[in-house]
C-alpha cells in the first residue's frame, strides 16, 4: 500500500481572469496565443513552466521543421509563415529552400540541399532548420507584437471546473499555488495534463511504437563540416562492413539509438536519441537525462574518430528539456486513425491538410478534422499539439512540429469564434471556421 499524508484544504487565490487562456508554449500553444489574437479573441494570457517559449522547438533543441510541403504544393502555411519568415529576417538563423525554390527539380537546385535529407531528393519539400536560440527571440518578439500576456515560471497543475465545464487552471509557482479563470482553455501541454486534471477521458501510449516508446535528450555539437560529413556519410553508408563500425556498434555499446543531424549552419550539428522510456513517470525523465549525458563524450570521440569533417567537433550545449514524443492522447469528437493519413476522406469538416513526412506518391497527405482537438463531453475546453484524439500509430505520424503548429493554428481561431458565435468549442460553426481559417493562409480544399 502506498504511504500518504493528509494536505489540509487551502483556498487558492485568483490571480487573474481572461478570455481565452493557452496552457504550453510550445508550437502549438504560442500559435494557439497568436491565433486567438487574430482573431479578436480579448483578453489572451500565454502559460508556461520555462523561461522561453517554443517547447520542443527551442528547449528540446529538435531543430527541424521540415516537410512543410508535399512537394510543389505549400500546405503548412498561415501563421507558420511568420514563423519563418522572422526567423529568415535574422542572420544565421535558418537554412532551408527559398519558396521560390518550392517543388524545383532543377539539379542545381536540388545539389544544394539534398544531402540534408529532409528537403526532398528528387523534388524540393519546403521546410527549415532552425537556430534554437534565436528561434526563442523570435516567438518572444511574435507574442509580444500581438499583445498576448505571457506568464512564465507558472506550471499548470489542475483545471478548475464548474457543472462539467474547465473555467481554468491552477497552476505552481515561485509566487504558490493561484488559478487563472478563462472562458475557453486551451490545453497545448503535449501531455494533456489539463484535460485529464479536467476528467476528460483519454487513451494512454504503450510506449511499444517506434517514436512514443522513447524520449530523448538533444545536444548539439560546433566545429564540424557538414558538407565534408555528408560527403563521407554516403560512402559509409553504400559499405554494409563500414556502416556497421560507424554507428550500429556505437548504438549497441550504448543500448539507444541516435544520429547527427543537420543544422542552421554548416558547422553545427544537432544529435538526436531514442531512449526507450515513458515521459510520464519521475524515474524515466531522470534516467534519460542521465542516460544522455553519461554518452554524450563518448558519442563525441566516436564522431570524431570515425567520420570525415568531425574531427574537431566539440559539444556546443544541451538541450534544456527532456525530448518527449507521446503520452496521454484526448478521446475527441472524431479520432484521428490510420483511414485519414495518405488518402483523401472526402470529409466536409477538415481543418488542416497537412503532408506525410514520408510521402506518399498516390496521396503525400493528412486529414484532420475539427474534432480532434474537441473533449468527447468537457465543456470551455480544446486540445492541441501531440495529445489530440488520434490511435496510436497515426498519432506517431501526425505528432511533428509542422503538425502541431497547424493544430495550434485552428484550436486558436476556434476559441476565438466560440466567444465570438456565444457557443461551446464543440458547437463552432465549422464551415465559417474553414473560412477564417482560409482567410489566415491554411491550406483547405474547398
Amino acid at each position: 500500500m502506498t504511504k500518504t499524508i493528509s494536505e489540509p484544504a487551502r483556498e487558492v487565490p485568483v490571480y487573474d481572469e481572461c478570455d481565452i487562456l493557452v496552457v504550453g508554449a510550445g508550437p502549438a500553444g504560442v500559435t494557439a496565443a497568436v491565433a486567438t489574437a487574430k482573431n479578436k479573441g480579448g483578453k489572451i494570457i500565454l502559460m508556461e513552466r520555462y523561461a522561453t517559449l517554443g517547447g520542443m522547438a527551442t528547449g528540446g533543441q529538435v531543430l527541424a521543421i521540415p516537410f512543410l510541403s508535399d512537394g510543389p504544393e505549400l500546405l503548412v502555411s498561415g501563421i507558420m509563415d511568420e514563423w519563418v519568415s522572422r526567423l529568415r529576417a535574422k542572420p544565421d538563423a535558418v537554412f532551408g529552400p527559398e519558396l521560390s525554390e518550392l517543388g524545383s527539380t532543377d539539379e542545381k537546385v536540388l545539389i544544394k540541399y539534398r544531402h540534408h535529407g529532409l528537403f526532398g531528393l528528387d523534388r524540393i519539400r519546403y521546410g527549415v532548420n532552425v537556430d534554437p536560440e534565436m528561434l526563442k527571440i523570435v516567438l518572444n518578439d511574435l507574442v509580444r507584437d500581438y499583445g498576448i500576456r505571457v506568464c512564465c515560471g507558472c506550471w499548470g497543475a489542475q483545471a478548475v471546473t464548474e457543472d462539467g465545464a474547465v473555467a481554468g487552471v491552477i497552476f505552481e509557482s515561485k509566487e504558490g499555488r493561484k488559478a487563472i479563470l478563462a472562458r475557453v482553455v486551451i490545453d497545448c501541454t503535449g501531455d494533456g495534463d489539463i484535460f485529464a486534471s479536467a476528467g476528460a477521458e483519454f487513451e494512454f501510449s504503450t510506449f511499444s511504437t517506434a517514436r512514443t516508446g522513447n524520449t530523448a535528450l538533444v545536444f548539439r555539437v560546433a566545429g564540424a563540416d557538414y558538407d565534408v560529413y555528408a560527403g563521407a556519410l554516403r560512402e559509409i553508408v553504400s559499405n554494409p562492413h563500414a556502416q556497421g563500425g560507424a554507428f550500429k556498434d556505437l548504438q549497441e555499446k550504448l543500448g539507444f539509438q541516435m544520429y547527427p543531424f543537420s543544422g542552421h549552419r554548416r558547422d553545427v550539428m544537432w544529435i538526436n536519441n531514442w531512449i526507450p522510456r515513458s515521459c510520464m513517470t519521475i524515474e524515466g525523465l531522470t534516467g534519460t537525462a542521465f542516460t544522455m549525458t553519461n554518452s554524450i563524450e563518448t558519442i563525441i570521440d566516436h564522431l570524431r574518430n570515425n567520420f570525415p569533417g568531425m574531427e574537431n567537433a566539440y559539444l556546443y550545449d544541451i538541450a534544456s528539456q527532456i525530448g518527449t514524443r507521446g503520452s496521454r492522447r484526448l478521446k475527441g469528437v472524431s479520432r484521428l486513425t490510420m483511414d485519414n493519413i495518405a488518402r483523401r476522406t472526402g470529409r466536409d469538416d477538415l481543418v488542416a491538410v497537412i503532408p506525410t513526412l514520408g510521402g506518399t506518391e498516390e496521396y503525400p497527405r493528412i486529414e484532420m478534422p475539427y474534432g480532434v482537438l474537441v473533449p468527447e463531453k468537457a465543456d470551455g475546453l480544446l486540445a492541441a499539439g501531440r495529445c489530440f484524439s488520434s490511435e496510436e500509430t497515426a498519432n506517431e505520424a501526425a505528432s511533428w512540429i509542422p503538425h502541431c503548429v497547424a493544430l495550434g493554428e485552428v484550436a486558436g481561431t476556434a476559441a476565438a469564434r466560440a466567444l465570438d458565435e456565444n457557443v461551446q468549442p464543440r458547437g463552432v460553426n465549422v464551415k465559417k471556421l474553414r473560412q477564417t481559417l482560409k482567410s489566415q493562409g491554411v491550406y483547405l480544399y474547398d
